[in-house]
């Protein structure tokens, strides 16, 4: 078996196949600038030469793409289709309202910004230059918090992850086939659709959220369970107490930007004790807690480009710590496929 894995994220995309027997550290991998920011230096420089600029593609990752184009604004004209369009905002009111022109045909004389979380095309090409083929499988983590054009997306993100942790707390609740990602994940419909798009459709695709494919991964380097994983990612820090079978017995996420200015032990005790609940966390600028059962926390595990603002262990499974949400990947995905089997 061999697995095309993509962890998408704000500052880089990871990528790795994964190939089944082989060893781990021998296996191709990648780490890139992340989508948003190739974007977002593609309307920098266009902006910057006076051109003109017409918003093409899927619906993908937002931060500094969104960003790019809100400065452009200032100098040129920016036209989007309306998968685009969806990245700058949920609300296409709002988008226009920002002096985006929402069309669906090309502009003439407007340069063309071709938006994706997953350039396909750049991967088939990289792999053929290296005498690989492209695999049968493919999982992409993506980080989606929902459409939802009228109401916070803090609070929608999380209240999705209470409605699936309430009806089966297990991290494989998390991982999506191609044909079934909920409606409101409109960033990762995308990217599975960017895959199709490209292969015609033949291949067996999965998406999951960036914070379950980490702890994922780092669960992989516990030594004994139940565990408290924490993921500090540049733009969210989530910690998951977990079982040796992907059982979560507890949730949170907050945001890094606010977490690196508290005392993350404190923050960390206060979580596995049950001291922390929904409305706490969300008032202190995060998103939620769900605590479904206090239980015997037995080892500490971090991963994340943030790790360094946490004193605990960190997870290197395959000794390379740009892996590890690949690796989570990969881990759930073979669960995902014995458990269906059954």
């Amino acid at each position: 078996m061999k697995v095309f894995t993509l962890d998408v994220g704000t500052g880089t995309q990871d990528f790795l196949l994964y190939i089944e027997g082989e060893n781990v550290r021998n296996c191709p991998k990648a780490v890139m600038p992340s989508p948003t920011i190739i974007v977002a230096e593609r309307v920098r420089k266009l902006a910057a030469e006076g051109e003109d600029i017409l918003l093409t593609g899927y619906t993908m990752g937002g931060g500094p793409s969104s960003r790019a184009v809100r400065d452009a604004l200032e100098r040129v004209s920016v036209y989007a289709f309306e998968k685009p369009a969806l990245t700058i905002n949920d609300n296409l009111q709002r988008v226009e309202e920002l002096g985006i022109r929402i069309v669906d045909e090309k502009v003439e004389n407007a340069r063309e910004v071709f938006m994706t979380d997953v350039d396909m095309a750049a991967y088939s090409s990289m792999l053929e230059s290296f005498g690989i083929g492209m695999p049968d499988k493919f999982v992409v983590a993506v980080q989606d918090h929902g459409f939802s054009p009228t109401e916070s997306n803090r609070k929608f993100r999380f209240r999705v992850f209470e409605k699936v942790l309430n009806n089966s707390p297990y991290l494989e609740s998390f991982l999506y086939p191609a044909d079934e990602v909920p409606e409101h994940y409109n960033r990762m419909k995308s990217a599975v659709t960017a895959i199709l798009d490209f292969l015609g459709g033949e291949s067996e695709v999965y998406v999951i959220d960036t914070v379950f494919a980490a702890i994922g991964g780092a669960m992989l380097d516990a030594v004994e369970f139940p565990a408290l994983v924490m993921n500090f990612g540049n733009g969210h820090t989530v910690f998951a107490v977990v079982d040796r079978d992907g059982r979560i017995y507890s949730l949170m996420e907050h945001h890094t930007s606010i977490v690196r200015n508290m005392d993350v032990e404190e923050l960390a005790g206060k979580f596995i004790r049950g001291e922390l609940d929904n409305e706490t966390v969300y008032e202190q600028g995060g998103h939620g807690a769900w605590i479904d059962a206090v239980v015997d926390v037995k080892d500490f595990v971090k991963t994340g480009p943030n790790a360094h603002i946490a004193d605990f262990r960190e997870a290197n499974p395959a000794g390379d710590v740009m892996v590890v949400g690949n690796l989570g990947m990969v881990n759930l995905l073979k669960n995902h496929e014995f458990l269906a089997g059954i």
